[in-house]
């Protein structure tokens, strides 16, 4: 018996994805779909409503993931004190329908933070939709007390990433647990509070891809709903090292397989649902349910902010472009910058530049995910050119 490459779909299924991805976009439901989801946009991009907080809390972390693309050593500022996080947050509050926004807090790793459940039970009494915390486990494996401390403050759809089961987490992570703390984190979770809405994270790359469906299928059964693979783009650290971004051909491989894993969640076939988190585009042939819930849209500056660990104010903390920083949370309010800047988060003509001046798919993609571009707008990387097997990285000069 054959055995199959690491994510690769069956050979049935590797057959009848070329009909599939033709045929899907000719639909009239499909076409009917994404017309309602680009309105949608247009409609939040004219009249923006904040509805996502992202805090970086720190840039300090435990691990040191080859792919971080928040890493400390770009970050050398002092994290807001717990005075200034919460002065910034009651403003928020006050400025904006808190019961309507959801906050979420990572980092670095945001467990670091001695004030964190201090934090969160603040923001919970300020009456945000949500708090959420993303974490590497590893802290929480350590002292299991710290998720209780935490669900007990409000905490609610918290995130723990983990990328093998073995020599994948500590090749990427430099985890010396091997993924056992992150791990028994999760189980702790699962195990007291099955109904907090876990989501789990797994990065993708060739040094773990062996362990990724086994990642899945374990957290498939330890009961969890959602989970999402993120295959490692070249921002941060992951900029200067290649070796741990997947060339097309293995992007593609693993997309194949994904869209099998939710052809099958779709059919009932299985109970995890996964996801492709944003990396960019993918061209409509592959957007609109197969990878994902819905199409792409960047949602930076237009529902979503992100505010730094020192204070910035930016449409995302993903994004390393010198247009990205809008204000200083330490000097003004986060709702002064939200409603006089960002201007360049909703207006995105300026991004159809190069391929993208000619490209078909731009009704649908409307300049696709932000960490994707330059400082001018160029654009630096397509995931929709890689999966069609064109250059992912344009060498078309920015505009003057």
């Amino acid at each position: 018996m054959t055995r199959l490459r690491p994510c690769a779909p069956s050979r049935a299924f590797a057959r009848s994805l070329p009909a599939i991805l033709e045929q899907r976009t000719q639909e009239t439901a499909f076409r009917r779909s994404l017309g309602q989801w680009r309105a949608r946009f247009v409609r939040d991009q004219q009249a923006p409503h904040l509805r996502f907080v992202v805090w970086v809390a720190t840039r300090r972390c435990n691990l040191r993931c080859r792919y971080c693309v928040l890493p400390r050593e770009q970050g050398s500022q002092p994290d807001l004190t717990t005075a200034e996080v919460k002065r910034i947050f009651a403003e928020i509050a006050q400025d904006f329908d808190a019961s309507r926004i959801m906050v979420g807090i990572t980092g670095g790793e945001a467990t670091l933070r001695p004030d964190l459940v201090e934090i969160v039970a603040f923001l919970v009494s300020l009456g945000f939709r949500t708090v959420a915390v993303d974490s590497n486990g590893v802290r929480y494996g350590r002292h299991p007390d710290l998720i209780d401390r935490l669900v007990h403050a409000g905490m609610r759809c918290p995130t723990i990433s983990v990328d093998g089961t073995g020599a994948g987490q500590r090749m990427l992570r430099g985890d010396r647990s091997d993924g056992q703390l992150p791990w028994k984190a999760i189980e702790h979770v699962q195990r007291r509070y099955p109904k907090l809405g876990l989501t789990t994270i797994c990065a993708a790359s060739p040094a773990n891809l062996a362990e990724v469906p086994g990642v899945f299928r374990r957290f498939e059964e330890l009961g969890i709903a959602f989970a999402r693979v993120s295959p490692i783009f070249p921002l941060g650290r992951a900029a200067s090292d290649p070796s741990v971004v997947l060339a097309p051909p293995k992007l593609r491989e693993l997309l194949s397989w994904l869209a099998e894993q939710r052809t099958a969640f779709a059919a009932g076939k299985r109970d995890l649902e996964i996801e492709f988190i944003d990396d960019g585009w993918c061209g409509l042939e592959w957007e609109g349910g197969l990878l994902r819930s819905n199409f792409l849209y960047c949602r930076a500056g237009v529902t979503v902010v992100g505010l730094e660990h020192d204070g910035r104010i930016v449409g995302c903390p993903v994004i390393q472009s010198g247009f990205n920083v809008q204000g200083d949370a330490r000097t003004e309010r986060v709702s002064t910058v939200w409603k006089r800047r960002f201007e360049r988060f909703r207006e995105r003509s300026w991004l159809r530049t190069g391929p993208c001046a000619t490209c078909g798919d731009w009704e649908g993609c409307l300049g696709g995910s932000l960490h994707n571009r330059g400082d001018c707008g160029e654009l630096l990387r397509c995931t929709a050119r890689m999966l069609r097997g064109q250059s992912s990285t344009p060498t078309t000069a920015p505009p003057p």
